[in-house]
């Protein structure tokens, strides 16, 4: 689990700043999770594999900042994907937690990727966007 999500997602980084920093410029954005941000019960090296990304982040974006290269997250919360199809028995639980009233959709997580790569976000970096329905304020 750390080593595909945490060192795949450095590694990835490391390979698109070679790039970057050779253009002067770029932008990043890692996926995290929500329980990156809040923590949940049964899967720990999960949530402790999406935490270290968002760290890494931050820290990118702090050392990455003078060379024009932006570095972000998204922290999705629950989304209509294939790894959230087992969970289609607390789905109506999952629901009735967020504040939207629905699970996201994978456009939902889309446009969020978007705009942290745009220019229109050209002022932020080492931020954590969580497309997450409200759920994450009802915790």
């Amino acid at each position: 689990m750390l080593a595909v999500h945490l060192d795949g997602t450095f590694f990835c980084c490391r390979e698109a700043l070679r790039l970057m920093i050779r253009h002067e410029g770029g932008a990043i954005v890692n996926m995290g999770s929500i329980m990156g941000t809040a923590g949940g019960a049964g899967d720990p090296a999960y949530c402790a594999a999406k935490a270290g990304i968002l760290g890494l982040t931050r820290s990118l974006a702090r050392e990455l900042a003078t060379r024009g290269i932006r570095v972000n997250a998204i922290a999705p919360g629950w989304i209509e994907t294939a790894m959230t199809e087992p969970l289609a028995p607390i789905r109506p639980l999952l629901e009735g937690q967020t504040p939207l009233g629905r699970m996201g959709t994978p456009d939902d997580i889309a446009w969020a990727a978007v705009y942290l790569g745009s220019d229109e976000s050209a002022f932020v970096t080492g931020q954590v966007l969580s497309p997450n329905g409200g759920w994450h304020m009802s915790q």
